[in-house]
């Protein structure tokens, strides 16, 4: 999950401060470290290289290829994920520089001006193309319709970059970096997209939600009770499987443009 999986460890730290306010945190096994860009500004989190500047150090056993959401089972991995079920999410932290938060707000400005202070929604269309993620695609003509149905009365947002698609009726900002991404969303009004990186950053930044989960992961696990989560719970839900699924297929097309129109405008009231 990259990012998001980032963002989660931030959580765990988060909710460690409670208990022991003095600690710095590294990420990895107690050999290895593992840092990210996301962990910048957090003062809370520090590199290997910095282990003896203080003194109480916590290990923080989530890293890549060791996520407490996953059960690692050998004879099944190459064709799904097994979903640690008793796993609760927290809501992580990003700390933004002066620099990402002066370029968001004056996009946000020229935006303003321009929308006569409708609501702002940051939509992410897009989802990675790897194995087992495509399970988590709605399918970007149904964003599409959201917007078309919508546009007249918010103003939606988008980051793309690369090659990704780009959305008709919305604003678009090309080749943005997440953490600038991360800034965008905090001024945003309401967040809509799949499961995803940004679905976690929309909750370390308080903001409402609409997620498309389908039947892939449990929002159990990794969603947040404050976001509306769509999931189509039934015996194969969530089946976590890495090559392309008919059961996620089935749960995402339950999941209609009308339904997530109307959850839409119910957190915009």
């Amino acid at each position: 999950m990259g990012y998001g999986d980032d963002l989660m460890v931030t959580g765990e730290v988060k909710e460690l401060l409670k208990t022991r306010p003095k600690a710095k945190f590294i990420i990895g096994d107690g050999k290895k470290s593992f840092w990210s860009e996301i962990y910048y500004n957090n003062h809370s989190i520090i590199s290997a290289k910095e282990i003896n500047d203080y003194e109480e150090i916590i290990w923080i056993n989530n890293y890549p290829h060791n996520r407490p959401y996953r059960i690692y089972d050998k004879k099944t991995s190459h064709i799904k994920y097994t979903w640690g079920k008793s796993y609760r999410v927290k809501k992580g932290q990003i700390f933004f520089s002066e620099e990402e938060i002066s370029f968001a707000k004056n996009i946000y400005e020229q935006i303003k001006k321009k929308s006569l202070n409708k609501k702002i929604i940051y939509i992410e269309p897009n989802i990675k193309l790897t194995k087992g993620y495509q399970n988590r695609d709605w399918g970007f003509n149904k964003w599409q319709k959201v917007v078309n149905t919508l546009k007249n009365d918010y103003v939606f947002f988008q980051v793309s970059y690369g090659n990704q698609k780009i959305l008709k009726n919305a604003i678009n900002l090309h080749n943005v970096n997440f953490r600038n991404a991360c800034a965008l969303l905090a001024k945003s009004d309401l967040y809509i997209g799949g499961h995803g990186g940004l679905s976690h950053a929309a909750a370390a930044l308080n903001k409402k939600s609409v997620v498309i989960f389908g039947g892939w992961i449990d929002p159990l696990i990794v969603g947040y009770s404050f976001h509306t989560n769509l999931f189509i719970k039934n015996n194969e839900s969530p089946c976590g499987a890495k090559n392309k699924c008919k059961h996620c297929i089935k749960c995402m097309n339950l999941i209609t443009v009308k339904m997530a129109t109307k959850e839409i405008k119910y957190n915009q009231k």
